[in-house]
């Protein structure tokens, strides 16, 4: 399940996705940025975006993932533990990913009502809540 708080709410982050009954990717989407570097002000929301989904789920586990050209954090940026950050690289291995699932099911149109070649397919292309962000995502990190 996906939510959009902050165009619901006027608050909270870009995107929330449900990856289980008790994780949820806290998503903050900076594809606009041109900068090699996150900037401080874009970790720091991504940090009240943590802080907004701890106040209105406490019982949920926050991921926080950064949509950006970099997943390198500015000297002056301080990044959420377990960081990830999904790079233009990454984004388009997970479109293509995507698009092979969507093909596979699509092979025989009956598929897909079959959950188990739906839940066989999303496993096979690595789009599971338990997969998902080790695949199309990377670890930010600090500048040297």
């Amino acid at each position: 399940m996906s939510t959009r708080p902050e165009k619901l709410y006027d608050t909270g982050p870009d995107n929330l996705w449900a990856l289980s009954a008790t994780r949820q990717a806290v998503i903050e989407l900076k594809t606009g940025c041109v900068t090699d570097t996150i900037a401080k002000k874009d970790a720091d929301q991504l940090g009240g975006s943590i802080r907004w989904l701890n106040k209105h789920n406490p019982e949920v586990k926050a991921l926080p993932i950064m949509v950006h050209p970099s997943r390198v954090c500015d000297a002056k940026a301080t990044p959420q533990p377990v960081m990830r950050v999904v790079t233009p690289a990454k984004y388009e291995l997970l479109k293509q990913s995507v698009i092979q699932y969507a093909v596979a099911l699509a092979s025989d149109l009956g598929r897909w009502a079959d959950e188990q070649a739906v839940a066989a397919q999303l496993a096979h292309h690595k789009l599971t809540g338990d997969r998902f962000l080790d695949t199309y995502s990377e670890t930010a990190r600090t500048s040297a």
